[in-house]
């Protein structure tokens, strides 16, 4: 599935725009530096750490009651709702100096999310991106990253309900690969002000049994940093997201044709963070994190409640709370504890699928985690 060819011109013609302005800077910031450029250096970093999820698959109490209660024979393919996850990840960046004075940055990265007891949602994560320097406290990124396989959860498949009706092997699992590009730029103002506007376009392949929720996903972000002390910053960011979903699966059908569900939505959201340094510990530098999250989705399915009671006139709202400490054990090592709580609550602008779609879709999840962090200059 790709962008709709309008979305496809504008994008084009931004990108084109962008390299155009971009390339008149770097030549004259490389132009007026005419001095023997730095050697390129390097960063090692890997990470080790673990948490736990009292929620993995983000179920509502409804789901959570049918687990504990061996309901649904063929809906749970885990062996508990809570798990303890396992965190990995390496990665390079190097800093090169093409441009005079003016840092490029490139990175590769990999992570991983090993569930220790449920393996069936254990997934892989890759990243990697080029970043540069202008003059006048300007930066910019084109970045990419990839995983290859999340699983979701299993769920009823209606076309296999109507070849063999409400029977076990009718729950197929969904799941679906992701490629998501981006590109952002940054500028300090004054000495403690920052302001970031990216741009991401993400696209989402799901499993043969529900190739309808194939999506183009466009984010809009604009962030702005401030200290207000030496060591006190605040942070504020607002986040425009439109998803269009595929929204059929048979060849012959088109998304006016069908009658499968229409997963098409926007959404806004906003996040407001604080970040605190205070006094060091015998020299080692530490900091507090805190920010909350809070997003409105509204889907826009095409078909009425009786056909996508999954979808129509649905709003999702979403609250995160996140709550981190890191520490600065030496040069080499710094070792971060967090605390992440997600509350959604869905409703409707009908009254016939309201209770079901809170029923659906409703969760409490809480995180706990801790996280060892190596880095290595050469």
């Amino acid at each position: 599935m790709k962008l709709k060819p309008p979305a496809c011109k504008q994008l084009l013609q931004l990108l084109i725009a962008m390299l155009i302005v971009f390339s008149n800077i770097t030549q004259q910031a490389w132009a007026q530096d005419k001095k023997k450029k730095k050697k390129p250096s390097y960063e090692l970093g890997l990470g080790i750490g673990g948490s736990y999820d009292d929620n993995i698959l983000k179920y509502s109490d409804k789901y959570l009651n049918r687990f504990l209660n061996n309901e649904d024979e063929g809906r749970f393919h885990i062996e508990t709702y809570d798990d303890f996850i396992i965190y990995t990840s390496a990665g390079i960046t190097g800093t090169y100096y093409w441009f005079g004075k003016q840092k490029t940055l490139i990175n590769a990265d990999y992570s991983r999310r090993t569930y220790a007891v449920n393996g069936i949602k254990s997934w892989d994560y890759f990243s990697a991106g080029i970043r540069q320097y202008l003059p006048g406290r300007i930066s910019f990124k084109f970045l990419y990253s990839y995983i290859p396989d999340f699983y979701v959860r299993h769920f009823r498949d209606d076309v296999w309900v109507d070849v063999y009706g409400y029977e076990p092997n009718t729950f197929t699992p969904y799941a679906f690969s992701k490629d998501n590009y981006g590109f952002y730029i940054q500028k300090y103002f004054w000495k403690s002000s920052r302001i970031k506007f990216s741009f991401y376009w993400a696209q989402y392949f799901h499993n043969k049994h529900y190739t309808e929720y194939d999506s183009d996903n466009l984010y809009y972000r604009i962030q702005l940093y401030q200290e207000l002390t030496d060591d006190l910053r605040f942070e504020i960011g607002y986040e425009y997201i439109t998803s269009d979903a595929k929204g059929y699966d048979a060849a012959y059908e088109t998304p006016e044709t069908t009658d499968g569900p229409d997963a098409t939505y926007d959404e806004d959201v906003l996040q407001i963070g604080l970040r605190w340094q205070p006094p060091r510990i015998k020299k080692h530098y530490h900091e507090f994190y805190v920010s909350a999250d809070y997003s409105s989705r509204y889907y826009s399915s095409s078909h009425p409640v009786e056909i996508d009671a999954l979808h129509a006139g649905r709003v999702d709202r979403v609250i995160h709370l996140e709550l981190d400490y890191r520490y600065k054990i030496n040069k080499h090592f710094d070792i971060k504890a967090f605390f992440d709580w997600y509350g959604r609550d869905t409703e409707t602008t009908s009254d016939v699928n309201s209770e079901y779609v809170s029923d659906e879709k409703d969760y409490i999840q809480h995180i706990y985690g801790l996280q060892l962090d190596y880095s290595l200059d050469f």
